[in-house]
C-alpha cells in the first residue's frame, strides 16, 4: 500500500464524490495523471474510508488518518472540514472541485495552502480535466501535412 505521507500528487476523495461512480472517476483521473509521468496516490476523508468503506483506512487523510504534504492535491467533493484540511501540508497547490462555491475549501487561506477552486458538478468538470490531459499537446495533430500523400492516394 502506498504511503500517502510521501506522495507528491494526491487525488483526494471527499463525501461529495463518495460513491462507486466517484471512486471510478478518481481512478480515471489517476490514470490520466500517470500518462504524464506522475505518480498520484488516492486519498480520502474519514467519511469515505470509515463511513462508506470505499477505500481502506490506510488511505485516510486527516485527524484520524495521516498528515500529507504533496506538491499537488486534487480535491474531489471535499468540503474543507478542519479535521481534514488541517492535515494538508503548506506546499500543496490544491485544485478543489466542488459544486458549492461557498464550501470552506473553496476560500481556504490557512496553512499556507494555495487553493484553485473549480465550481461545478465534478462529474462534468473532472471529465473535462481528464480529456484535457488526454488531448495531444498543442501544435501536434494526427493529420499529415498538406502536400504529403500516402502511397494509396498517389494511385
Amino acid at each position: 500500500v502506498p504511503d500517502l505521507r510521501t506522495a507528491e500528487v494526491i487525488v483526494d476523495i471527499g463525501f461529495g464524490a463518495g460513491s462507486e461512480a466517484g471512486l471510478a472517476l478518481a481512478q480515471s483521473l489517476v490514470q490520466a495523471l500517470e500518462a504524464h509521468h506522475l505518480t498520484p496516490y488516492l486519498g480520502a476523508t474519514r467519511k469515505v474510508t470509515q463511513g462508506l468503506g470505499l477505500l481502506p483506512v490506510t488511505q485516510q487523510i486527516g485527524q484520524t488518518g495521516v498528515a500529507v504534504n504533496p506538491r499537488l492535491l486534487i480535491a474531489l467533493g471535499i468540503s474543507g472540514a478542519p479535521q481534514h484540511v488541517d492535515y494538508l501540508g503548506a506546499r500543496a497547490q490544491v485544485l478543489a472541485f466542488n459544486k458549492d462555491p461557498d464550501a470552506p475549501i473553496m476560500g481556504l487561506d490557512s496553512n499556507g495552502l494555495t487553493v484553485h477552486g473549480i465550481v461545478g458538478d465534478l462529474f462534468e468538470t473532472v471529465p473535462a480535466l481528464i480529456a484535457a490531459l488526454e488531448a495531444p499537446p498543442e501544435g501536434t495533430s494526427n493529420e499529415m501535412p498538406k502536400g504529403e500523400q500516402t502511397p494509396q492516394e498517389d494511385q
